[in-house]
């Protein structure tokens, strides 16, 4: 009864442990699905004209670097529970898990920048006016690029010399980072969407029922859904890592967050 009671308990142990990396594996494989179909679509519905754009280059990119990673995710917490005996997962998928994990809302972000740039286009903007439009952005993810740099050169150290390393818990440089997200997304999002406002206004004076005003107005709402959300969760981020040492709730905000981050660019 005792050696029953012995293998129960190493078994509940078992599942205990190894239900974060579970549930991290199921929660971002729709996410991934969700990204193909949107990658084949992507192919099927566009000119060659289109897929010559800069931007459709660089969604097409963004939507690769959600789907490494997803794989990395599925590899490193899918293997804790398939092979838990198995040797200690290598440094370098580690470290590249938390480089596309924390790296990728930057690119992410950076793209998004090229909705404000549609107002001011490069050659035909003069100089002094770009540079006040682009110097908070610019500046902005300077700063979160300082922060990431410095947490992943933290984390290898950290690695190489301590072994696994996931305890982020009021971690400066990456509270830093999310917090300079916030600045950034409202920024960019809230400039566009007042040109977007602005634009609005001016073509309602004079065609108050036309399809062009729906359609502008349309496109402010779906872009205001898209800078709720990912304020929301940095907020919701950075709430996380500084009252909770939980591993899976911090690492699930942070993957939603950056699928809704790559899902805004469409």
């Amino acid at each position: 009864m005792s050696e029953s009671s012995e293998i129960q308990a190493i078994i509940t142990e078992f599942v205990d442990a190894t239900r974060p990396q579970y549930v991290l594996v199921i929660a971002v494989v729709p996410f991934c699905g969700c990204l193909l179909t949107l990658l084949a679509v992507l192919f099927a519905f566009s000119t060659p004209e289109l897929r010559s754009l800069l931007v459709f280059k660089l969604n097409v990119i963004a939507i690769l670097v959600a789907l490494v990673t997803g794989i990395l995710n599925g590899y490193l917490n899918g293997s804790s529970f398939l092979e838990p005996f198995a040797p200690e997962t290598p440094l370098s998928i580690c470290f590249t898990f938390a480089l596309f994990a924390l790296g990728s809302p930057l690119f992410y972000d950076s793209i998004l920048l090229l909705r404000v740039l549609a107002f001011y286009p490069i050659r035909s903007t003069p100089l002094p006016l770009l540079a006040k439009v682009l110097a908070v952005p610019i500046l902005v993810k300077c700063g979160r690029l300082v922060c990431l740099s410095l947490f992943l050169h933290g984390y290898y150290v950290s690695y190489a010399t301590h072994g696994p390393v996931t305890d982020w818990f009021r971690n400066p440089f990456v509270t830093c980072e999310w917090a300079l997200q916030v600045i950034d997304n409202t920024y960019s999002c809230g400039f566009f969407l007042y040109k977007l406002h602005a634009h609005d206004s001016k073509i309602s004076k004079f065609r108050s029922g036309s399809t062009m005003v729906h359609l502008i107005r349309n496109i402010f709402l779906i872009s205001c859904a898209n800078f709720v959300f990912p304020v929301l969760f940095n907020i919701a981020q950075i709430v996380c890592i500084t009252i909770e040492r939980s591993y899976l709730t911090t690492i699930l905000l942070l993957l939603i967050n950056g699928y809704q981050r790559n899902k805004d660019n469409y």
